[in-house]
């Protein structure tokens, strides 16, 4: 890859991989299936479309970036 080039593959949700540089960095990675059920405050979340690819898929990356710890663990 051009080392001025930027790549994103968007995942699904919150998830994509950036690569630039020769870095390879994926963002918010939940790759849980469709059909989850998340209660947020009032409201509760749905999960309507699993992740366009599995982990085992993206190969090999150098970081994760977490935007934030507090995803709901069934």
């Amino acid at each position: 890859m051009d080392s001025q080039r930027v790549e994103i593959t968007y995942i699904g949700g919150p998830t994509a991989l950036v690569q630039f540089g020769g870095v390879r960095l994926l963002t918010d990675p939940p790759f849980d299936p469709a059909g989850g059920e998340y209660p947020s405050g009032a409201a509760r979340l749905r999960k309507l479309a699993g992740p366009a690819l599995t982990p085992e898929a993206l190969g090999e990356f150098d970081y994760v970036l977490l935007s934030h710890d507090h995803h709901f663990v069934n």
